[in-house]
């Protein structure tokens, strides 16, 4: 038992790690097959890493579709529609631009004829000028009569004056005379009164007598004085007279004559001046009547003109259709400015911007197109269907309509029909990419 106990159990010798056993032989072993078996063995290990690197990638994409999704393949080709209505009611007589043709701004496009038009306007217009001319006429004719009674007011005022003037003057020379005769008194009664001093003087008379000669010649001053007032009086109502202030009972007649001729003058001073306002309103209901008349002559006949350029799509009233004013005639795009409508997640509506340049790749045309977005449209109601040709792609939520304005118009494509094209590729499908790479958004 104690042998078993003390003794301890052998070690093998290590070998030395520069010399493997067995390593010669290994080596010779392998031979040519040494560079075969590795690549059968990492190629089941890259395949799951691949595929590893797949889900990944899907699950990633899933997940966070705003970094890995840079393009959008639900867009259309799409141009705004221009509707061509009529201002009024008629019926459609000619189409002058067939479907399918091209034309100019101010071209025309159809014609429209409608004889039974509201000329309610023009029968007011009429009436108005009627009544405008038999005021004018009735003016006219008061005008004439005042004038006549101002000729004859006149000549009276011409033959009542002068008789008034003769009529001062004679007051005026027998006041005069009057005036005379009273000086020439006054100077014989002078002379009496002198005498009869000399004779007092003398002894001869009595100084009563004297008093009284010269009482007498006191009388005759003051007669004098009365007579010449009298006379400026006559001249001051002369001279009045002839400055057409009459104050004198002989002037009645004149002054009434004078005022009458103010009256009449009055008179004739208002009824040209309406006159004259009859005479420029008639001018401007002529021009409004003629103005009115062209209008209906042009509605009746009316021709609706384009006021862009464009093709006409299709026409929703043909000849010979009736149509009630505001309504539409037909249908034009203008394939100088094309547009193309996409969707996009709305994650993406920083890297979407007015402005910001994309790569247009559309079904039918070989080559790439270059593009800036015009418009985001968080959604597109019916109404802002309506203004497009071809009606917008469904959209879903968190998604957004990206209104994409192409830099030069596209060509005709080839549609579905025998010998029918698409122009500017309208309706054909596209695919828009953002030009920002993906991993601009994780910086």
């Amino acid at each position: 038992m104690d042998r078993k106990v003390d003794q301890k159990p052998s070690v093998p010798a290590r070998l030395k790690p520069s010399q493997p056993p067995h390593h010669d032989s290994l080596v010779q072993r392998r031979g040519g097959s040494l560079s075969l078996r590795p690549l059968w063995q990492i190629m089941p290990r890259l395949a799951s890493y691949g595929m590893v690197a797949f889900i990944i990638w899907v699950i990633l994409s899933v997940m966070f579709p705003y970094v890995f999704s840079r393009s959008s393949e639900r867009a259309i080709v799409n141009s705004p529609v221009t509707l061509v209505t009529t201002p009024v009611e008629g019926v459609v007589t000619k189409q002058i631009v067939t479907v399918g043709s091209s034309f100019k701004a101010g071209q025309p496009l159809m014609a429209l004829q409608n004889p039974n038009m509201d000329r309610a306007l023009l029968v007011e217009l009429t009436g108005k000028q009627l009544d405008n001319q038999k005021r004018l006429e009735a003016a006219k004719a008061k005008l004439a009569s005042d004038q006549t009674r101002l000729g004859s007011t006149n000549d009276d005022f011409k033959r009542y004056q002068a008789s008034a003037e003769r009529e001062h003057a004679a007051r005026i020379r027998g006041i005069e005379a009057r005036l005379s005769v009273a000086k020439q008194q006054i100077d014989q009664q002078q002379d009496v009164v002198n005498r009869n001093q000399a004779m007092q003087w003398a002894g001869a008379v009595s100084q009563a007598y004297t008093d009284a000669s010269r009482n007498q010649l006191t009388v005759l001053s003051g007669s004098r004085d009365a007579i010449q007032a009298e006379l400026d009086s006559a001249r001051n109502s002369s001279e009045a007279a002839h400055s057409k202030v009459f104050s004198s009972s002989a002037d009645g007649a004149v002054g009434a004559l004078t005022q009458r001729q103010d009256e009449l003058k009055a008179d004739i001073g208002q009824v040209q001046a309406e006159i004259q306002q009859l005479e420029e309103y008639g001018t401007e209901v002529d021009k409004l009547i003629a103005s009115e008349q062209q209008r209906l002559d042009r509605i009746s006949n009316l021709d609706i003109k384009a006021y862009n350029n464009g093709v006409v799509e299709d026409v929703l009233a043909p000849p010979g259709t009736r149509v009630a004013a505001g309504a539409t005639l037909m249908r034009t795009t203008n394939c100088s400015e094309p547009n193309v409508v996409a969707v996009f997640p709305r994650s993406l509506s920083k890297d979407l911007l007015p402005g910001a340049t994309v790569t247009v790749l559309i079904d039918g045309v070989p080559t790439p197109q270059a593009g800036t977005v015009a418009e985001i449209m968080p959604r597109a109601p019916d109404g802002d269907q309506a203004r497009y040709f071809v009606p917008f792609p469904p959209i879903e939520k968190n998604e957004i309509y990206l209104i994409v304005r192409l830099r030069k118009p596209l060509p005709d494509l080839p549609g579905h029909g025998v010998a029918s094209t698409d122009r500017c590729a309208l309706g054909h499908w596209a695919k828009v990419s953002i030009d920002r790479p993906w991993f601009r958004r994780l910086i």
